[in-house]
């Protein structure tokens, strides 16, 4: 199971859940117990040995990579 970020538009306490999938469009309620609570885009980058990202996780730089063509050149 997926674990989803999501952030209360009430108290702006960020928080995360682990869900099924077909459960993730599902708005919970946050940890205070509001209902106004958005899903947010979780970013995650690991790092490559002197401090750099490492591409192949990162997704390469660009947006527009997607199954090995890229719009952007020099990716």
């Amino acid at each position: 199971m997926p674990v989803y970020e999501y952030r209360c538009n009430t108290c702006k306490t960020t928080f995360e859940l682990l869900r099924p999938m077909n459960h993730a469009a599902d708005a919970p309620t946050c940890p205070s117990g509001h209902d106004r609570v958005e899903r947010v885009v979780s970013l995650i980058a690991a790092r490559a040995g002197a401090g750099g990202l490492d591409e192949a996780a990162s997704g390469g730089g660009c947006g527009s990579c997607a199954g090995g063509s890229c719009a952007c050149s020099g990716h």
